[in-house]
């Protein structure tokens, strides 16, 4: 394009630095740079927002501060607050993600529930209390009946291990979809509260909520947990009648719960049964007889697997 002698504008640069970027390419980065300003295209919004998603991809988080802290307009826009924060998160600098996403609060610049669902999404790994900050700004401007959103702060809480605020955030949903019983679920399952488990799940049942296979993995770890071997052949009833008796995640679960439970036959005869078998499937059947003194048997599976080409 250059080489015929035809001049990029304000809509060729994002396209040309969003390649660069995402090729990590910095010399050609700061070429680029250098062409925008000749060009005279910098004051630009979008091209502003590429130029600091390109710094970022490629490390430069300190760079695309600069650029942010240099346009005065900066702080009138927020796809220009939103590129940046990404790129904090993008580069694991998550409190300072969190500390623009306050400047930008400040700047009296407006939230949205697309815009926190981002923010909910890259902070679940962060530490408990800025969560809550970020929890008490949804409150605060009303996104709180946002069902997205809740379900994004009930994962979040029951991956921190804080199930007491899951459950009452929870309670507090009004119209609970399917996504927001399995996160539910999942995360009681997940922190080895196995009798709540049981007990939730005959609550979806009550709501008229059809359970899913994500439902049925929580339910039935939890069923394996506590030897509950009648529930769980109730379960394996509901999983064919759903359809997803051919679901390896499924098989799996049965033969996990019915080998921890004492049922051997039944997990040998969903073992069998599995066209495909994969290491989880070995590990349970394995599991099953070592843990119930048929040690013969587990070894005699042990080298059946290794013969079938899965390692241990």
């Amino acid at each position: 394009m250059l080489c015929s002698g035809i001049s990029p504008n304000a809509f060729t640069f994002p396209f040309v630095l969003k390649s660069c970027a995402n090729l990590s390419l910095p010399v050609p980065d700061a070429q680029l740079h250098c062409h925008v300003v000749k060009i005279g295209c910098e004051s630009e919004p979008f091209v502003q927002t590429a130029l600091t998603s390109m710094y970022c991809k490629c490390c430069r988080t300190n760079d695309a501060r600069t650029l942010f802290d240099e346009n005065p307009e900066s702080r009138r826009l927020t796809v220009r607050y939103n590129a940046l924060i990404a790129g904090y998160v993008q580069n694991s600098l998550l409190s300072y993600g969190f500390a623009m996403f306050r400047e930008m609060r400040l700047a009296g610049m407006e939230v949205n529930a697309i815009k926190m669902l981002g923010l909910i999404l890259v902070l679940l790994v962060q530490c408990i209390w800025v969560l809550g900050s970020l929890h008490f700004y949804i409150v605060k401007y009303g996104l709180d009946t946002n069902l997205a959103i809740g379900n994004c702060f009930l994962t979040m809480y029951v991956r921190c291990g804080s199930v007491e605020l899951a459950r009452k955030l929870f309670d507090d949903i009004p119209e609970k979809g399917l996504i927001t019983w399995n996160a539910m679920i999942s995360g009681y399952a997940q922190n080895g509260l196995a009798t709540i488990v049981l007990d939730l799940y005959r609550e979806m049942e009550l709501s008229a909520i059809s359970p899913d296979p994500t439902t049925f993995v929580g339910f039935l770890s939890s069923c394996a947990n506590i030897g509950a071997r009648k529930v769980g052949r109730e379960v394996e009833h509901k999983i064919e009648c759903g359809g997803f008796e051919f679901n390896p995640f499924m098989k799996n679960a049965l033969i996990n719960t019915y080998a921890r439970c004492g049922n051997l036959v039944r997990a040998r005869a969903i073992f069998e049964d599995m066209p495909e078998k994969n290491l989880v499937s070995w590990t349970a059947i394995i599991g099953g007889y070592g843990t119930y003194g048929q040690g013969d048997i587990a070894v005699k599976l042990f080298d059946e697997m290794i013969r079938s080409g899965i390692q241990p």
